[in-house]
């Protein structure tokens, strides 16, 4: 989803080679790592043998919606709003203005989040497909105008050093493309871009699995809503997870709804929901209420298949924001996110992610 937020403003190698490596990969002996190892079994996530359920919030990139957030953040949405995932996000523009800077960041907001006990999804936050169409942010949001930047070279350049950064921590899963889009007139799910992206998603699977064997989460086409057609062509690769979003425009008053546009993945392979969301007031794109689309979705989509999920956006600022300008007071889609993390569906314990 485009953001709508106010403006966040040692090396590379030595940031995540030092301390803060040592902290948060080198901790576990490699027997316990392997132990503390996410599996794909089917469709199940599962964590030391026991079935495992992603339950979280979206929180944005540290460069921007999280400029000048503190650390604690992350202690509140585990402690209080009982998550155990954060998606986080980086910005293509931001990594191509400065990689040192924009690694710095990250890898601050993942140590926080791993030191909180979540499981961290790290996003590539483009909108776009290589060669084909690239969003462009409205010049009032305050992001670089190549801040969506599909760029295939800059991408597998960001995935060789996350992998190599943080593809030895088990408690990290990499979110390959945030939202691929083609043809963006396209608002029906087709499937028929399925196979120019699973060509193009096995180039950076390549680049990540030379450094790391991480979980990895790739989507498909319309704004990550199309996984039509993937169940029959899936990517061969054991650790690879599939990523969807839903917001309330898409498929309304279809009979189908969700269901025709995930196709059946969900039955063969987990699906994480890592964007999902509604505002009252907020634009076309996003608008909904709880009544016509968070109650139907939560309990038709998310419990009623099992999926995993990490709604958008905890910040006070992008849309559709789950905090009051204040960062603590909750908006009525907040509410409603929370209420939902409190009362989800949790197989067993409710693990946290392995330090």
């Amino acid at each position: 989803m485009n953001n709508r937020a106010q403006p966040r403003g040692v090396t590379r190698r030595a940031l995540v080679g030092g301390a803060l490596a040592t902290a948060i990969i080198a901790g576990p002996t490699a027997a316990r790592a392997a132990a503390d190892r996410i599996e794909l079994t089917g469709s199940e996530l599962r964590l030391g043998g026991a079935p495992l359920r992603l339950l979280g919030v979206a929180v944005g990139d540290p460069l921007y919606i999280r400029r000048d957030r503190p650390a604690s953040d992350y202690r509140v949405i585990a402690e209080v709003w009982r998550a155990n995932t954060v998606r986080i996000s980086l910005h293509p523009g931001h990594w191509r203005a400065d990689r040192t800077k924009a690694l710095r960041a990250l890898a601050e907001d993942v140590f926080a989040a791993r030191a909180a006990g979540l499981f961290v999804v790290i996003d590539w936050h483009v909108i776009g497909f290589p060669g084909r169409y690239m969003a462009r942010p409205e010049p009032s949001w305050g992001l670089p105008a190549d801040a969506y930047d599909p760029d295939l070279a800059l991408a597998a350049d960001f995935w060789s050093e996350m992998a190599r950064s943080f593809g030895r921590d088990p408690g990290v899963i990499f979110e390959l493309w945030n939202e691929p889009v083609v043809d963006p007139k396209l608002w029906v799910s087709t499937g028929e871009h399925w196979p120019l992206m699973k060509r193009t998603w096995l180039q950076l699977l390549g680049a990540i699995r030379r450094h790391s064997d991480a979980v990895v989460l790739v989507s498909g086409g319309r704004w990550a809503h199309d996984l039509k057609g993937v169940t029959r062509d899936l990517i061969e690769d054991d650790r690879v997870a599939y990523a969807w979003h839903a917001y309330p425009p898409a498929d309304r008053g279809r009979p189908g709804r969700w269901i025709d546009s995930l196709d059946g993945i969900q039955r063969v392979r987990p699906v994480i929901v890592t964007e999902w969301g509604f505002s009252r007031s907020g634009p076309d794109y996003i608008r909904g209420t709880p009544q016509d689309f968070g109650v139907p979705f939560t309990r038709q989509a998310l419990e009623g298949l099992n999926l995993h999920s990490t709604a958008w956006c905890w910040s006070a600022g992008a849309a559709p924001a789950m905090l009051e300008a204040d960062w603590t007071a909750t908006t009525e889609y907040g509410r409603f996110v929370r209420h939902y993390l409190e009362s989800a569906k949790r197989p067993g314990l409710d693990a946290r992610a392995p330090s």
